[in-house]
């Protein structure tokens, strides 16, 4: 087909994740979508005039002299700065499309805003209302009932459970993993809220604070005993097979699981690991977070926390909050 009958598509910011944007479009176009990439708009004059993949740079102004009938995507990752440069594209009149890889696992229950992007990888279940311009990098799961506002920005591998409400501009980093609220009590995270990489989120965040990530250690403000197994029954398990939970056993013969033990949705939990033997003991109202290892022969204690991501080759003792690779004690409850 040719160009001249494509919907034309030009992307604001010649960035590292505007040539993945480049590419997402490029692989849409491939499957049969109607999209032609135009160009790059970037603000810096030193980039304007050059190629970038094969891909030319204009300024905003020529931009709209040059392919006025662009729809643009935002290809900013910061979610203030996307703000700002979207507002400025309004403001030429530009108009915004939204651009969803056609792989996508998706339900029909799903309201998206414009200038949503949703890269390769990515499962979004239920009830979920994304705002305008927000960006779900690859390899995310979102699950029921969650709430994006405008500009909310997911890093790659970041993993939603239900009943999250997140405002705008919120930054959430490589890895992250957010455990879910319930019907009644939503877990809120605030407008421009910054969830570091690799955190594992248990409890609203105000709007404007920093949770997490890179330091390996956890607070009371992170980690906290919830309660939304208040009505917890004992999942009917199947090797292999999701529980009611949304986590996985293989080898369920050598799990013995306590009384309401909450294991982060989309974890597994494995019980032979390279030929090494012993049953994996998770005692009562133990919590595992998401993507984390435990070997066999461990005995995870009553109420004791293990954040996400952690690698656990100890017996974990009662009480205490545990984190890291290995895990190791980080503070007694």
């Amino acid at each position: 087909m040719n160009n001249r009958h494509k919907k034309l598509i030009a992307i604001y910011g010649a960035s590292g994740f505007g040539r993945e944007l480049a590419w997402l479009i490029q692989s849409c176009a491939e499957k049969g979508m109607n999209y032609h990439l135009a160009c790059f708009i970037d603000d810096n004059e030193e980039k304007q005039g050059t190629m970038l993949n094969n891909i030319p740079v204009l300024s905003l102004e020529d931009t709209k002299k040059q392919y006025p009938e662009a729809a643009v995507a935002g290809g900013i990752g910061n979610p203030k700065i996307r703000e700002k440069l979207m507002n400025k594209a309004a403001a030429e009149g530009f108009a915004f499309e939204t651009i969803i890889h056609p792989d996508t696992e998706r339900s029909e229950w799903i309201e998206i805003g414009k200038g949503v992007v949703i890269c390769a990888g990515n499962i979004l279940t239920t009830n979920i209302r994304l705002g305008d311009h927000v960006q779900i990098n690859l390899g995310c799961t979102i699950g029921h009932d969650v709430v994006m506002g405008d500009y909310t920005t997911l890093a790659p591998g970041v993993h939603v459970s239900g009943w999250v409400r997140f405002g705008k501009r919120v930054y959430v980093g490589t890895g992250a993993v957010i455990i879910n609220g319930t019907e009644e009590n939503p877990l809120a995270i605030g407008d421009d809220a910054v969830i570091g990489a690799g955190a594992c989120v248990t409890k609203s965040v105000p709007p404007g604070e920093t949770r997490g990530g890179g330091t390996g250690k956890a607070s009371d403000k992170e980690i906290i005993q919830n309660s939304r197994f208040e009505n917890w029954v004992f999942p009917e398990i199947e090797d292999g097979k999701p529980t009611k939970y949304n986590w996985v056993v293989q080898h369920k013969d050598n799990l013995n699981l306590g009384y309401k033990t909450d294991i982060g949705a989309f974890s597994y939990s494995v019980s032979t690991i390279d030929n090494k033997q012993g049953q994996v003991r998770l005692k009562k109202n133990c919590k595992i977070g998401s993507h984390s290892v435990i070997m066999p022969g461990i005995t995870v204690g009553e109420n004791a926390v293990i954040g996400a991501h952690s690698f656990v080759n100890k017996d974990i003792p009662d009480n205490v909050i545990v984190g890291g690779v290995p895990a190791k004690i980080i503070q007694k409850l």
